[in-house]
């Protein structure tokens, strides 16, 4: 049985983008000790440097070929996150985590 692909959505843009690629490389780390197969749009193969744009299209992507999806409690807050979690809803993607204010990732329903 292949493992479950669970995408990360969690603002990027206005924070250090450095810290975003630990942040993302440690919820990564977390979702495959979890036994997932986790999507790490910072991975992607596009310049930080790239229109937003360009990121949102490519994060869509990878968002759409995936089983499930984490977010920020807070993903309101985030104009991308907002639309990755709006998408996932509207293609029957669910939510299966949370991270919290504290950074930690909560699983709410396992898939």
């Amino acid at each position: 049985m292949s493992k479950k692909k669970i995408y990360i959505s969690s603002p990027i843009t206005g924070y250090n983008l450095n810290e975003r690629h630990k942040f993302f490389a440690r919820i990564e780390k977390e979702l495959t000790i979890l036994g997932y197969k986790a999507v790490n749009p910072m991975s992607k193969p596009l310049s930080d440097s790239a229109p937003y744009t360009e990121h949102m299209k490519e994060d869509l992507r990878l968002l759409l070929g995936c089983d499930g999806i984490v977010v920020p409690n807070r993903w309101r807050c985030s104009k991308g996150c907002e639309t990755e979690r709006r998408v996932a809803d509207a293609c029957g993607i669910p939510v299966v985590g949370v991270i919290g204010e504290a950074h930690d990732l909560q699983i709410l329903n396992a898939i």
